[in-house]
């Protein structure tokens, strides 16, 4: 799957010579400034790209230490990846296959925002029981951008152990028309094909995984955590409000029983009257 990179590429620019317009549209007389002034506006773009890069590479170098800790703590705890990266949303239709590999993961590392354009690579490292199923150990998967097209300059070929192959599982799998959601394999990211219809396995990580891997390791949901909290305040504040109006209520029958007491007061007192008389 292949990705817009007008997120962090500097070559996010288009030309408005593309675009034709009528000779009676009423924007032909300024269209050469509009022009000029939208150069301008992508030269300022451009220069932005760069400056957010490089203070985001600035602070990727700060951030080294910081992950080869985290590592340290990774490399302690079996299956860790595994978990991780089957508790991610985006990747709980991987087939099963895929876990009794990935139980073997007991690496993954990301260099990220390579050069200007955001260019990355991933590196998968196993360790030794995983050649039941694979060669070589490391696998490594480099993409880079260029006018906002991807292209995957490195890719390790994997080779399969007879059996063993979990994207024939997935392809077993689709051809099965009993089921509903049709399996996948992360392993079939390690292609230098584009990939159709499923989840970018890097875009994963490098985005979301890799900067918080715990949060997934212990199946933490962000925003199911703000939805409950906000469901809870807003039970709170109902119940406020419903505690309010019972007591608006009070008030408003103890104001009508004082007014009836007063009305039946007065009848009273102007029976006493005529009596008098």
């Amino acid at each position: 799957m292949k990705r817009d990179r007008s997120e962090n590429s500097a070559e996010n620019t288009t030309d408005p010579k593309h675009t034709k317009i009528d000779n009676d549209d009423p924007l032909v007389p300024y269209m050469k400034d509009f022009e000029d002034i939208q150069k301008d506006i992508e030269q300022l773009d451009i220069k932005c790209a760069h400056e957010q890069m490089n203070i985001q590479k600035q602070y990727d170098e700060k951030k080294k230490p910081l992950f080869e800790k985290r590592e340290e703590i990774i490399g302690k705890v079996p299956g860790f990846w595994a978990n991780t990266l089957r508790k991610h949303p985006a990747l709980s239709d991987i087939v099963p296959e895929d876990i009794e590999i990935l139980k073997h993961l007991i690496k993954l590392d990301l260099k990220d925002n390579m050069d200007n354009n955001g260019s990355y690579k991933i590196t998968f490292i196993f360790g030794e029981k995983a050649k039941e199923f694979m060669e070589p150990l490391t696998l490594v998967k480099h993409v880079t951008f260029d006018n906002n097209q991807e292209k995957v300059v490195e890719c390790t070929r994997i080779k399969w152990k007879e059996g063993k192959n979990p994207i024939a599982a997935v392809t077993n799998n689709r051809s099965d028309l009993d089921n509903e959601i049709p399996k996948w394999s992360i392993f079939e990211w390690f292609t230098t094909e584009e990939l159709q219809d499923k989840p970018d396995l890097g875009e994963l990580i490098r985005r979301e995984i890799w900067h918080n891997p715990l949060s997934y390791y212990l199946g933490i949901d962000e925003f199911e955590d703000f939805e409950e909290d906000f469901d809870e305040e807003f039970d709170d504040d109902d119940e406020d409000e419903d505690e309010d109006d019972d007591d608006d209520d009070d008030e408003k029958d103890d104001d009508d029983e004082d007014k009836d007491d007063d009305r039946d007061g007065d009848e009273d007192d102007g029976k006493d009257d005529d009596n008098e008389d």
